[in-house]
């Protein structure tokens, strides 16, 4: 999430990619409510998969689950800008 004035210049994107970089693992995953189908779209846009839905907690609203992997070998980084 950024400020209005920064909205739809790609800034969010640079960052979300730099909280990423240099992280050894091979995937990630985020939650998203399903009721920010904009939202959504924005990690698919980014290189996300929706595989499925989750409660995370009984009390918890059902949330669509994103994937991205973030390693191809172990050592190349997926979807870098």
């Amino acid at each position: 999430m950024v400020r209005a004035p920064w909205r739809g210049t790609g800034l969010a994107h640079r960052i979300h990619e730099e909280l990423l970089a240099g992280r050894t693992e091979e995937r990630v995953t985020l939650l998203v409510e399903p009721s920010h189908p904009k939202v959504k779209a924005l990690y698919e846009g980014w290189g996300y998969q929706h595989i499925g839905d989750q409660q995370p907690f009984p009390d918890a609203p059902v949330y669509t689950t994103m994937l991205r992997a973030l390693r191809r070998d172990g050592s190349a980084s997926a979807g870098r800008a």
